[in-house]
């Protein structure tokens, strides 16, 4: 077993530079902050914290208890997860390469787009209600969780090993979705994040395929 420093290390990097790609939290954070308020913003922050915290509780509660009666379920799930962070990590390279800069521009994937369309709708009178929507019902949030925390869901994990990586990764998001409310409030902020978003894609990218490749070598 990793021992839990690097393992809780190689979690929370992982995840800093997913929670930095933009996607549907990033879109409703980002809208918010320029049309509305950064008090509106601030509010959809903590509605995707709270969404994050429910999958976190779901994921290593939960999921983690039935995949350990399960024989060879904990296998499984490194197996599986694995190959789909490696699926993740192509399609970012692939998607990197072909998109228009006009395209990276635009945080939210295309086949996210309904989803985010249907959270901002009255976005600006309910910001925490959209923020929560968003992270709940964002269809790639569970398996890219569970693939991530794989390691963690073993037996023989320290409990407070889960519950670090649980109380890392919503503070992560609180900070990242914090600042990104702050500082799109100025103009310099965003243009400096926007030139760097192909960057943050393609280094994402590479790392989620290693990450893959790591948890089928070792799984």
């Amino acid at each position: 077993m990793t021992p839990p420093g690097p393992l809780l290390a190689s979690i929370y990097g992982l995840y800093l530079l997913a929670v930095i790609t933009p996607g549907p939290n990033t879109f409703i954070v980002t809208r918010l902050a320029l049309s509305a308020t950064r008090r509106h913003a601030a509010w959809a922050v903590l509605g995707i914290a709270l969404g994050n915290a429910a999958w976190l509780c779901l994921i290593l509660g939960g999921v983690a208890v039935l995949l350990q009666q399960l024989p060879g379920g904990m296998r499984a799930v490194r197996l599986l997860g694995g190959l789909y962070l490696i699926y993740l990590g192509v399609k970012g390279l692939y998607s990197a390469r072909t998109a228009s800069r006009a395209s990276e521009a635009a945080p939210a994937a295309a086949p996210e787009k309904a989803l985010v369309e249907r959270a901002l709708a009255g976005e600006e009178d309910r910001p925490f209600r959209s923020g929560l929507f968003s992270s709940l019902t964002n269809p790639n949030t569970m398996p890219f969780y569970l693939s991530l925390l794989a390691p963690t869901v073993a037996s023989g994990t320290p409990l407070w090993v889960r519950v670090a990586a649980a109380a890392g990764i919503v503070t992560l998001a609180m900070a990242w979705y914090g600042t990104l409310a702050w500082g799109l409030s100025t103009g310099h902020v965003r243009r400096a994040y926007t030139r760097r978003e192909p960057l943050i894609r393609r280094v994402l990218a590479l790392v989620l395929v290693a990450y893959g490749l790591r948890l089928l070598v070792t799984g």
